[in-house]
């Protein structure tokens, strides 16, 4: 039994999902998909244990990404080092101010938050593996280049929301040499405000408050599950 299905494979189902094109209403039962390079969204009726329809929702499906924690050891005079992960700032345009939900005209919200990106496609057709392409995001938004290891978590996926998301994106933990970063180059597609390593106890402060000094939210569920699930991985990283 399947857990969802098409909306032309439940013909007796009443979408309640409206479709507007241009300003036009499509009739319910219109079969819909939206694709792009970055993935894709489509209609799905989510059905009961017994086959029926329950309701519909539509899915989305992105292309290969990867999520990482990038961290490393910095030295420090006279005292052990302190493990330091790295974290952007970056203005995520889709999201609302949530100190002023559903209005328009504001500022991006700037988003505390950790390397992400797609996996880029290889000659072929095929897509670089998780482990390039997080050590390429690493490079790209922290400047860190001088990779120690890759470790891979158990169960090394992650779903953002599964109420309405399809597919997977791969987890990876990269340790990186804090004595060999470059400085953050500007001439990147998307923009990124900043880039840096910070210590484990300044990062959960921030989790804590929700911003940090610079006014970046610390909300984002992506980034917060995956520092969390990477501190469940190296548990002796927790400031004592």
């Amino acid at each position: 039994m399947t857990a969802t299905k098409r909306l032309k494979d439940c013909p007796t189902h009443k979408a309640g999902w409206r479709l507007v094109v241009n300003g036009e209403e499509m009739p319910p039962e219109t079969e819909w998909e939206v694709q792009s390079r970055h993935g894709g969204i489509k209609t799905a009726v989510v059905m009961h244990p017994d086959g029926a329809p329950n309701f519909d929702r539509p899915i989305i499906y992105e292309a290969p990404a990867t999520n990482v924690v990038a961290w490393g050891w910095r030295k420090r005079w006279f005292r052990r080092p302190e493990a330091c992960v790295a974290v952007i700032r970056q203005p995520r345009p889709h999201a609302d101010d949530p100190e002023s939900q559903w209005n328009d005209g504001h500022a991006p919200v700037v988003f505390g938050q950790l390397p992400m990106g797609f996996r880029e496609k290889l000659l072929g057709g095929k897509f670089e593996s998780a482990n390039a392409g997080a050590v390429r995001e690493v490079g790209e938004e922290t400047g860190a280049t001088a990779v120690i290891r890759v470790v891979t978590p158990k169960c090394p996926w992650h779903n953002p929301n599964p109420t309405f998301v399809g597919s997977w994106t791969d987890i990876l933990f990269v340790e990186v040499d804090l004595d060999k970063v470059e400085a953050l180059k500007a001439d990147r597609n998307e923009p990124i405000y900043s880039a840096e390593y910070i210590p484990v106890s300044e990062l959960l402060r921030r989790i804590r408050e929700g911003k940090d000094d610079e006014g970046a939210v610390y909300r984002m569920c992506t980034a917060n599950s995956l520092w969390l699930i990477f501190f469940a991985t190296f548990p002796e990283l927790w400031p004592r």
